[in-house]
């Protein structure tokens, strides 16, 4: 007696089918939590509401943007929120290279070194924050009682109530914890460059300083190029750093637009123009890095080969 073989079913996914599967929920999870908020952000930059009269809601139109355009607290703080952004990415750039290459070299317990440069990036930015504003107090923060004991000051610097050195500490707390990023990013890259290139310019004489121009730049270069452009759209849009850190203060000298974003909708509770200033942050941000990219010439290599 013959037993028939078991029914195999004909259902089977194509590689393109599976491939979409997986997609899915990364693809519904960004809708529903960056692509559906981005549009409603959007769409609110273009009426008036006050959440204490959730049924008063109507069109404006550009009434919002003649607001915030009109607003010299705006200019004040697109410069600041400029001023922050390049002077953070332009030390974290060149720290974030240096230490890389430092911690490139082949010495003893250099990965323990290589482990401990993550600390700062992994911790939350409230402990951070919070941590900073003891060290910078004027009267018990270790700064202060540093520089002292070492005869740099005299008298105690009020660091986050003087609005110089309250940009200074926030750009500082920016840079000592996002270096790390940097750092991760080149080093990954310098371990890609053959040694045998440093090896063949030794023989030709080339010093230390030729070398890394002209070999170890132009091969971190596309790294740098996408490295820059994260950390800057990052960096400007940074909002929990400086209010955990001066609040935006003293008085308006922190404000960067992230920080007037907030305050124009919790505090002014004018949520159109906190989600207009969103807005006008999104185009600056898009076209800067266009340009950034245009100029710098990222991909031409690529559509050449």
């Amino acid at each position: 007696m013959r037993v028939a073989p078991p029914h195999r079913s004909s259902f089977r996914l194509t590689d393109r089918q599976v491939g979409i599967l997986f997609m899915a929920p990364f693809v519904i999870t960004a809708l529903a939590f960056m692509a559906y908020p981005i549009v409603e952000s959007v769409r609110m930059a273009f009426f008036a509401y006050n959440p204490l009269r959730p049924d008063d809601i109507h069109f404006v139109g550009l009434r919002n943007f003649e607001y915030i355009l009109g607003d010299p607290l705006f200019w004040d703080s697109f410069m600041q929120a400029t001023i922050w952004t390049l002077v953070s990415i332009v030390f974290q750039t060149v720290l974030g290279v240096g230490l890389a290459m430092l911690l490139n070299q082949s010495l003893a317990g250099i990965s323990v070194f290589r482990g401990l440069l993550l600390f700062p990036y992994i911790v939350p930015t409230v402990v951070v924050a919070l941590n900073w504003r003891w060290i910078f107090n004027p009267e018990i923060g270790v700064v202060n009682y540093a520089l002292k004991s070492v005869g740099i000051i005299d008298e105690n610097i009020y660091w986050l109530s003087t609005p110089s050195m309250a940009m200074a500490s926030t750009i500082m707390l920016n840079v000592w914890k996002y270096t790390p990023f940097v750092i991760i990013c080149v080093l990954a890259r310098l371990q890609t460059i053959p040694l045998e290139l440093y090896d063949a310019a030794k023989v030709d004489g080339a010093g230390t300083w030729r070398r890394f121009l002209d070999i170890t730049l132009p091969h971190l270069r596309e790294v740098l190029i996408v490295v820059i452009v994260f950390r800057t759209i990052w960096t400007f849009n940074k909002f929990e750093e400086i209010y955990l850190l001066t609040r935006g203060g003293p008085g308006t000298s922190t404000f960067n637009l992230a920080v007037y974003s907030f305050e124009q909708s919790t505090a002014n509770l004018k949520l159109g123009v906190g989600a207009a200033t969103g807005a006008i942050m999104m185009l600056l941000l898009l076209a800067g890095s266009v340009l950034y990219i245009r100029v710098s010439g990222f991909g031409r290599e690529e559509q050449a080969l």
